[in-house]
């Protein structure tokens, strides 16, 4: 018999011409699996359970439009233990209200994630909370958006609302929602836990309060020049590197892909004889059964060119990918995952135009190694002791065939979970005075806030990761030629774009006032990785992959600019 609860009767707000929804048990129509309708003093909740391939779930079982604002309002009780990463609040369409949660942590703590997907599907609009778990307690969370102001916004109990502008066009008419779960049958994306108190309010307009305090609506810096490096229709092009190379062209490496995550993804490149103006079409450099991906090139004190590339099963990675892929996913699960993917090295003894055999090493960082007056490489690398993720730091023979792990720039804190300070692809360049500088990537669910940590003997021994005032990741430093330190970075925040920031001390501090924006008109995350090199007039070229409403996927684009 199927389970069913009531939405109950029409609530005007004379005042305001709106109209207010509130959720009690009765007539929603429940999924295959129905939820628990529990009762207590404070009234009835839907207790949700789910599986890693089934979830609980129920419909309101009327259709809403959002096209002239809305807003949705309920509390939850969430589990410490979730059974898979996204776990679904409440869903329709092209709004997703979900976790973002590690299904092997312990203490619970999760991001809130409000999610507003283009009705093209191409883009997407996100606003992320942090929210630490605590064993039995309720959250309100409070969810509105208004197309005619562009802006949405996300709060969660007590803490100011969150907002973001609204860049994607998102179907918010007949809008039908789900909760528990992204389906009434078979969703692999369940929620662990409660919902109740559910209200629904349309129109709504969204009024000055709740402004996101780091909205950081800062337009594109004066003087800053745009040129397309490559762009393929139907492919996703991303995770560049850019090199001046012997002869005085310049050389550009990327990944392509179908998708972001895919088995499909190649190492390319593409070569500019007039300064980065024009480029010709891509050539693939490295291609095997895996995905290959985050290529680095650049131009060795004895004129060789190296070109660096990681490789992976990514798409086997996830649950969905790896079953988009039923082929590619059999055939490395039968030739043995670990025969692929890993660091490599290649270098050319002909100015960038060919690249030897792979020679594999250990350790990977996207934006390759820092390169000694003397050839020697000084690699960051991700690592894991005894579970604890550990920045170690490796020197390698100008051959690349040798290497000795010879220090740890930094480890986890002791807090793990989804709020602890994940520390991602490093990257290190070393000053003029002989002073290595490591900056290490901390992504979003934590603050996304660049740590940056400094050796004065040569990477053997590092100062604490220090929490710097630049937002965005991951970052590339370059050292310029007046002595001043570069970094240049993907800001996944709104806008969206690519930025950059100098320091004059050599890392110690940063001009964060005098932020230098290359794009800011980003249509959702997947864009930066930026690179940049100094061109002989004294401009940078900062070489990144981007995503907006003029392409119909993530290209490589470079941004001319005078920091």
């Amino acid at each position: 018999m199927k389970q069913t609860f009531l939405l109950s009767s029409l609530l005007l707000a004379a005042s305001l011409g709106a109209a207010e929804f509130l959720l009690e048990p009765a007539k929603a129509e429940a999924g295959a699996k129905a939820p628990q309708i529990v009762t207590d003093a404070f009234g009835a909740s839907l207790k949700f359970t789910a599986s890693a391939t089934d979830a609980a779930a129920a419909k309101i079982p009327q259709n809403f439009d959002f096209r002239q604002g809305g807003r949705i309002e309920l509390e939850f009780q969430d589990e410490a233990v979730q059974t898979n990463p996204f776990p679904r609040l409440l869903e329709a369409g092209s709004i997703s209200l979900h976790f973002q949660a590690d299904p092997n942590s312990k203490d619970g703590d999760k991001m809130l994630k409000v999610l507003l997907n283009d009705a093209s599907t191409k883009g997407y609009d996100q606003i992320m909370l942090p929210s630490p778990y605590k064993a039995g307690a309720w959250h309100k969370v409070v969810f509105a958006v208004d197309p005619a102001a562009g802006r949405c916004t996300l709060q969660l109990d007590d803490a100011p609302a969150q907002s973001a502008v609204l860049n994607v066009s998102p179907k918010l008419d007949k809008l039908q929602f789900l909760l528990g779960a992204t389906a009434l049958a078979k969703s692999s994306r369940g929620f662990n836990g409660s919902i109740r108190n559910v209200k629904i309010t349309t129109p709504f307009a969204i009024d000055g309060a709740g402004q996101e305090a780091e909205l950081s609506n800062k337009p594109v810096s004066p003087g800053v020049r745009h040129t397309v490096i490559s762009a393929v229709k139907g492919r996703h092009l991303a995770f560049p590197g850019v090199a001046k190379l012997p002869g005085g062209d310049l050389a550009a490496v990327f990944r392509e892909g179908e998708a972001h995550v895919c088995p499909y993804g190649r190492i390319c490149i593409v070569y500019s004889k007039d300064g980065g103006r024009n480029w010709s079409a891509p050539v693939a450099v490295a291609d095997t059964e895996t995905d290959e991906r985050d290529p680095s090139i650049q131009t060795l004190p004895d004129g060789r060119v190296l070109l660096t590339h990681g490789g992976w099963n990514s798409w086997m990675f996830y649950g969905n990918t790896a079953g988009e892929f039923p082929q590619e996913t059999a055939y490395i699960r039968q030739a043995g995952p670990e025969k692929f993917g890993g660091s490599h090295y290649l270098f050319s003894d002909d100015g960038g135009r060919t690249f030897g055999r792979p020679v594999k090493v250990p350790g990977f960082a996207p934006h390759g190694p820092a390169v000694a007056a003397d050839g020697t490489l000084y690699q960051p690398s991700l690592g894991n002791d005894g579970g604890k993720r550990q920045v170690y730091f490796y020197r390698g023979t100008p051959d690349a065939k040798n290497w000795q792990r010879i220090g740890t720039v930094a480890e986890m804190p002791k807090k793990s979970g989804m709020l602890a300070a994940l520390y991602e692809e490093p990257h290190t360049a070393i000053l003029p005075d002989g002073t290595f500088v490591t900056a290490i990537r901390v992504p979003s669910p934590v603050d996304g806030y660049m740590r940056i940590s400094f050796s004065h003997d040569q990477g053997r021994s590092w100062s604490e990761p220090v929490k710097t005032p630049v937002r965005g990741y991951p970052q590339h430093l370059l050292v310029l030629k007046d002595g001043r330190l570069l970094a240049t970075y993907g800001y996944r925040y709104q806008p969206m774009g690519v930025r950059a920031c100098v320091s004059r001390d050599g890392g110690k501090t940063w001009d964060i006032d005098r932020e230098i924006v290359l794009r800011n008109d980003g249509v959702n995350g997947d864009l930066g990785y930026p690179v940049s090199i100094e061109l002989d007039n004294g401009e940078v070229l900062a070489v990144y992959y981007m995503s907006d409403k003029e392409h119909d996927n993530c290209f490589i684009e470079g941004a001319f600019f005078r920091p």
